[in-house]
């Protein structure tokens, strides 16, 4: 890899640049939409109130956390509250101390949106720093810092009470740090790695594949760094203090070992029954397609499952999983696919789709609303068919942009393989990725640069 130059006072412009975009983008948003009583309400919805949580449990926990309670909410299948780790405790827990540090309850939400525009201006600044280091092109870094400042996904998501914009943020972090210490090394740099891919995995128990293989991905990296003996030990240091307070708690609530989430085989199960979408599905739809499956009388399955503890519940469903699969491999393959499509379009895609072929007349909610329906399906197009051509080009420039290749494909994985949702959220963090690729594919198309950048030989202006 080539020397980086150093900052400047052009770079540091161009940062100011994209941060003044990313906040303007966002404020204005949510002073026209969001802000307070007197706004208007969200003109589209891309995220659910929780990426792998109901609305009514998020705020269960968030309630029974900031009231001392501990992390205990009436989990997925359950008979009533209980201690839970069927999601990730990141958001719920943020939002608690938000909630303990606010003077007026009934404004949380506003100052949850507001600390999110903050979340989103950083990230667009991340963003401009991992390009630049990953690509060592200013215009690259350019491109992608105003690519994520504007993204309309992502500005609508600012004025949701969900966990999108913090995961995303947290996915940034990972990325500009993962670069600069896969780079140059460092014993700060590898423990701050760690301890942000345990928090990316914290907010997000899907993301945890990505930041085990993330971490072992920088731990080959170690061995042609100096001191790498140390980098490695500090990142794996990182990575174990920041799991281990909650896999204890887990341990000690549940009785189990459980780095992050216990629901793993119920969510593969929803992607997985014959009755899947590709998208969630409601307790009552769970318990009905196993009750199927073992042909048993259904409100007896529920009443059952709902009083064995958690881990035990959730784990019902592996040997189901496992009997679908052996049984149908070709509609395994199928609800895979539909997954993927979720993942990167929503789930409300393939019902409308499905709808229009079986000519029913259902009246399905839209994802969108008025006003951004043309920007938003143009932005996601742009997005994917300039990426796919960004990572193709970008192949010379593999060193450093390692870890934004490990996301895309360890990112989407757990979604393909269990289920996405209706709209757009388990995929919103890795847009940012997939507009740094978008941005270098721009950037080859200038033609006094695309000659160097394409070659991945040398800084390009």
């Amino acid at each position: 890899m080539s020397d980086l130059r150093r900052f400047s006072v052009l770079d540091l412009g161009l940062l100011t640049l994209t941060l003044a975009a990313a906040a303007g983008s966002r404020a204005w948003f949510l002073k026209t939409y969001a802000d307070g009583p007197n706004g208007a309400p969200l003109p589209a919805q891309v995220e659910r109130s929780q990426g792998e949580g109901s609305p009514d449990e998020l705020h269960e926990l968030i309630r029974n956390l900031t009231e001392g309670r501990g992390f205990v909410a009436r989990a997925p299948l359950a008979a009533g509250v209980e201690p839970t780790a069927d999601q990730a405790p990141g958001y719920p827990w943020l939002l608690s101390l938000l909630a303990r540090l606010h003077a007026d309850p009934n404004g949380l939400d506003n100052t949850t949106r507001w600390l999110q525009c903050l979340l989103g201006t950083l990230t667009a600044g991340l963003y401009f720093l991992f390009a630049r280091r990953a690509f060592q092109s200013r215009l690259v870094a350019t491109l992608a810092g105003l690519f994520t400042a504007v993204h309309p996904y992502w500005i609508i998501n600012t004025g949701e009470v969900a966990d999108g914009v913090l995961c995303s943020f947290l996915l940034a972090t990972v990325l500009c740090i993962g670069a600069r210490a896969s780079y140059a090394g460092g014993p700060l740099a590898s423990l701050v790695l760690g301890l942000a891919l345990a928090a990316l995995a914290l907010v997000r128990a899907a993301l945890l594949p990505f930041a085990l293989v993330g971490l072992l991905g920088f731990l080959w990296r170690c061995r042609g760094m100096a001191r790498g003996w140390m980098c490695a030990f500090l990142a794996c240091l990182g990575f174990v203090n920041g799991l281990a307070p909650w896999t204890l708690r887990n341990f000690r609530e549940l009785g189990a070992f459980v780095p992050v989430a216990d629901s793993t085989y119920l969510h593969l199960w929803m992607g997985n029954n014959a009755a899947s979408t590709g998208g969630s599905e409601s307790d009552s739809a769970v318990v009905n397609s196993l009750a199927e499956l073992r042909s048993e009388e259904r409100d007896a399955l529920a009443e059952r499952l709902a009083q064995m503890p958690q881990v035990e519940r959730y784990g019902q469903f592996a040997p189901a999983l496992a009997k679908m699969i052996r049984t149908d491999p070709g509609g395994t393959a199928r609800r895979r696919i539909d997954a993927a499509v979720a993942f990167f379009i929503g789930e409300g895609w393939n019902k409308q789709q499905r709808a229009l072929r079986t000519g029913a007349a259902q009246n399905l909610p839209s994802p969108q609303g008025e006003g951004w329906s043309f920007a938003l399906p143009l932005a996601l197009l742009l997005m994917l068919v300039l990426a796919a051509l960004g990572w193709r080009w970008s192949y010379g420039w593999r060193d450093g942009a390692w870890l934004a290749s490990l996301a895309a494909v360890w990112i989407p994985l757990p979604y393909i393989l269990s289920h996405a949702e209706w709209l757009h959220g388990p995929r919103l963090p890795l847009d940012g990725v997939l507009l740094c690729y978008a941005a270098f594919a721009v950037a080859c198309m200038a033609p006094n640069v695309a000659g160097r950048l394409l070659s991945g030989s040398a800084p390009n202006p």
